[in-house]
């Protein structure tokens, strides 16, 4: 589990924050410096979103068809 999410927080909530400890923690280390991390914050979190919105339309779809 991510570092302060909480254990109620949805699934989707919890990948993100996953994602988001990984490249903050290649921001701390300078691997990434804080523009690439902005960057890759912010053109990835909403392709979460995105991925999230198919997999539920998808189930959506199986369970009416």
């Amino acid at each position: 589990m991510s570092f302060g999410i909480s254990m109620n927080a949805s699934e989707k909530e919890k990948i993100k924050a996953e994602f988001n400890d990984f490249i903050k923690g290649l921001n701390s280390i300078t691997i990434i410096d804080y523009k690439t991390y902005s960057e890759l914050y912010d053109f990835c979190m909403p392709l979460f979103d995105k991925m999230y919105e198919i997999g539920r339309k998808s189930i959506e779809k199986d369970r009416n068809s």
